[in-house]
């Protein structure tokens, strides 16, 4: 038995792609323009709406307090319009040097082809820890 990947995992992995190599115009490229993205928990805790928002809350942030930081997706579940992604934060402390390793549940709402909303559900206490928090 062959499987593939639908569309809304195939766009939701190249994501996830294109963050761990840096290319923020790819991650960027997939979102609607009037995306809600919410990190539930952790330093950058909040509720953003739209790319340049997110840019500047949450992505912008991670090269000045992680010397490395990476998003590590083990499975992906989709139901419908729906993508559930469940993995690993791992990096290291710009500051203190340490490093952590912590699981996260992903909540992706697709519309049209593109990330209408993010839900980051995860242990923020390891990366608290790591930066001194």
């Amino acid at each position: 038995m062959t499987t593939t990947r639908s569309t809304n995992v195939a766009t939701v992995q190249g994501a996830y792609d294109a963050f761990n190599s840096g290319d923020v115009p790819g991650v960027l490229a997939v979102m609607q323009s009037d995306i809600e993205w919410i990190e539930c928990a952790g330093p950058y805790q909040g509720r953003y709406v739209g790319p340049q928002a997110i840019v500047d809350g949450v992505f912008a942030p991670v090269p000045g307090d992680w010397s490395e930081f990476t998003v590590i997706p083990d499975e992906f579940l989709e139901a419908g319009d729906v993508v559930v992604v469940l993995g690993w934060f791992a990096g290291t402390a710009r500051e203190s040097g340490t490093s952590f390793r912590s699981r996260f549940a992903h909540v992706i709402r697709m519309r049209d082809g593109l990330e209408a909303s993010f839900e980051d559900i995860s242990d923020a206490h390891a990366l608290h820890v790591a930066l001194g928090h």
